[in-house]
């Protein structure tokens, strides 16, 4: 069994990093706790330089670096930053286990052939950390524990060979292999203070002697690590965002935090090599309360200006009704449609490319005026309704048409246009409606629609008219007030 290890120390203040990357190289501080409790839990490495350490008082450690920025981070921003670390990891291996926030297992057998030797596979662990701004150490070895002690202790990458666990485990010390205080003040007493002094002991007295505990860090640190790795499923959404230390009205400074969280959240989903399926823009309003506005995709994508051009569209539509104090984008994954290039044959368009340019249009004239048309359940046999657009299948999976008789397509008129018809004794002899104008010649008709009673009324004669162009067209008349309409012509 090998086991890869991926580590990302001071998660907090990295998590600070990750969100607002303007504090990048400059002496900073995550505290915890009110007032004169508040104290230091981790710093940068700019502030330890300055004398700076965890566990002192922010007055203290602001008369040591006047220069020092102190943080209370929200906890939202460091559970983004616990699962982008897991996302990471994910992105190597498809068997990931979270010991703690911050630090992720996988599996690495079989991964040799994708990413070379093990020291390829670590490498690879740190290289997709860094993609989501996260400063990793990973390690491989023959054990879930031994992966960890060596990514925790390590300055980079580890790998412990197969067959050398106990030798590199001998000159730690006993808390390093998780040992209570109790049990190593005990072995100190008995002059052992490293593992490999500990593991020179027979099992058996061990075990009478320390008990449960005592036989677990014996075999630790004799080098056997056997624990099976536990798994955990795919997250079924991400979530990304922050809060503001101040209240935003404009949707240009709502914009202006929204898109980096879009471009984490698509960083993210990439490590699963799936798309956003659907997103959904949360704002934390002042003083209380939150809204909620979907943002309809057209197909599963990964551009960022397409998605924070929808945003815009949707701020703009649907204000909110109160300055906003914080900002989640919560993403639902989907697979992004593939299609493999043709050889022969004209070149088609990527689905994704295609659902990216819909979205942008959308995005101009609104999410309920790009789609494609259906067919309305209704007696109106002119009715139809935007549907959601999804990219057509590649010709070759198209279904053959059937053939048959050439049926007549009518283009219908959006909106209709006014007309004015000559009445004869036998019904419409002539017709003028913009640039529609002529003689009639013939014409099939009426049919008397009346539909629509209980939601919109609809009651009109309609006819099928030919002019002397040969044209064919289809009029209707309001049987409300007489009123001429063209509808469509006949293709």
């Amino acid at each position: 069994m090998r086991i890869g290890c991926l580590y990302v120390p001071d998660l907090p203040l990295q998590a600070l990093l990750r969100a607002e990357p303007t504090l990048a190289g400059i002496p900073l501080a995550v505290a915890e706790g009110e007032g004169a409790r508040a104290r230091l839990i981790h710093v940068s490495v700019q502030a330890r330089m300055q004398g700076v350490v965890p566990g002192l008082g922010v007055g203290e450690a602001l008369a040591l670096c006047p220069q020092l920025t102190v943080r209370w981070v929200a906890q939202e921003i460091v559970e983004a930053a616990r699962e982008a670390v897991l996302d990471a990891a994910a992105s190597v291996a498809p068997r990931v286990e979270e010991v703690r926030p911050g630090l992720a297992l996988i599996d690495a057998e079989g991964l040799s052939r994708l990413h070379g030797d093990e020291r390829g596979i670590a490498s690879a662990l740190v290289a997709a950390a860094s993609r989501l701004d996260l400063d990793a150490r990973a390690a491989v070895a023959g054990g879930k524990r031994i992966a960890t002690i060596a990514a925790v202790r390590g300055d980079g990458i580890e790998v412990i060979p197969k067959g050398k666990e106990r030798a590199f485990l001998a000159p730690l010390p006993l808390a390093a292999l998780g040992a209570s205080p109790k049990l190593c003040e005990t072995l100190l007493r008995w002059g052992l203070g490293t593992a490999g002094a500990f593991a020179s002991l027979p099992v058996d007295g061990v075990g009478s002697r320390l008990g449960e505990e005592g036989v677990r860090i014996h075999r630790l640190a004799s080098g056997v690590d056997d624990e099976p790795l536990q798994p955990r499923p795919q997250p079924e959404s991400f979530e990304e965002g922050c809060d503001f230390d101040f209240e935003i009205l404009a949707v240009e400074g709502l914009l202006f935090v929204i898109r980096p969280a879009i471009e984490r959240l698509v960083a993210r989903l990439d490590c699963h090599g799936v798309a956003v399926g659907g997103l959904v823009l949360k704002l934390l309003l002042d003083p209380a309360g939150e809204a909620l506005l979907p943002v309809e995709l057209a197909a599963p994508t990964r551009d960022v200006g397409a998605m924070l051009a929808l945003c815009r569209s949707v701020l703009e539509r649907r204000p909110p009704e109160a300055a906003v104090r914080g900002v989640r984008l919560v993403a639902t994954p989907a697979r992004a449609r593939r299609e493999q290039l043709r050889l022969f044959g004209l070149p088609t368009v990527a689905p994704e490319k295609l659902a990216t340019a819909v979205a942008r249009v959308a995005s101009i004239v609104g999410d309920d005026r790009v789609g494609v048309p259906l067919l309305r359940e209704s007696h109106d046999p002119e009715g139809y309704r935007v549907g959601r657009f999804d990219p057509p299948p590649p010709p070759d999976e198209e279904a053959e048409p059937a053939l048959g008789e050439p049926v007549a397509g009518l283009r219908l008129f959006r909106p209709p246009i006014a007309a004015e018809v000559r009445m004869g004794r036998d019904g419409p002899q002539a017709l003028r409606a913009g640039a529609v104008a002529g003689w009639i010649v013939g014409f099939a008709g009426p049919w008397r629609q009346d539909t629509g009673w209980h939601e919109a009324p609809l009651r009109r004669d309609t006819f099928d008219v030919e002019l002397s162009d040969g044209a064919v067209y289809r009029l209707a008349q309001n049987l409300d007030d007489g009123a001429w309409t063209l509808v469509g012509r006949y293709d």
